[in-house]
């Protein structure tokens, strides 16, 4: 991991591997462990803050979501707690994982995440909130629908993070959400995922593009 951070520091075009598991649990550092004992909370925090900070692009924008190549029936929600000292909370289900680094928060706070039904690979996150260090989303490809052809070889990550405002997504009538901000996503080809960094919560959409509002 850290070999590829110093990689994309060195060239800002190639791709960070990232491993994230993806399982249904949650993990926090006690309050007795120093700041960064958690070194993949440390990783996901130097990946979170350099994707961050790759497009960063605000404005009214219309996002292209990715989607699952079975809808969600339903809403599927599960809580954890973020700790001032790092944690990591995944659900297998819905393939997401998510990496609070040590700093991001300072005091425990219960974060209620949940992936919305449909196709469109969407979450909502609770509470609205700001971080004091970048949040790490990793979302697993497995059951997606995308393609990695006409990307480029020095553009290997066709995905992006897109963040809307309100309960859920506003689509227009060619199924594109409208979002306030874009941020840049990794690909690691080899753990079959891709990460992007995020400093608040409320709702993120993968997506595989995004345009100027109409």
């Amino acid at each position: 991991m850290r070999n590829g951070v110093r990689a994309l520091i060195g060239l800002t075009t190639a791709t960070v591997v990232f491993a994230t598991a993806c399982s249904d649990s949650t993990t926090s550092p006690s309050a007795t462990a120093p700041v960064f004992a958690d070194s993949s909370a440390t990783d996901a925090s130097l990946l979170g803050g350099l994707l961050g900070g790759v497009l960063g692009t605000v404005g009214n924008l219309l996002a292209t979501p990715v989607h699952r190549s079975q809808p969600l029936a339903n809403d599927v929600s599960w809580t954890f707690t973020a700790s001032p000292y790092g944690s990591r909370s995944s659900h297998a289900s819905v393939g997401l994982s998510i990496s609070v680094p040590a700093g991001a928060v300072d005091r425990y706070t219960t974060i209620r995440v949940t992936a919305l039904k449909g196709s469109a690979v969407a979450y909502r996150f609770e509470p609205h909130m700001e971080f004091d260090r970048n949040v790490t989303l990793t979302q697993s490809l497995s059951g997606l629908e995308y393609g990695l052809l006409g990307t480029g070889l020095l553009n290997l990550s066709p995905f992006k993070g897109a963040h809307f405002e309100g309960e859920t997504p506003t689509y227009n009538g060619e199924g594109q959400a409208l979002v306030t901000e874009i941020v840049g996503a990794v690909l690691n080809l080899l753990s079959n995922n891709t990460s992007f960094g995020v400093d608040h919560f409320s709702g993120w959409i993968l997506a595989s593009g995004y345009d100027s509002r109409e």
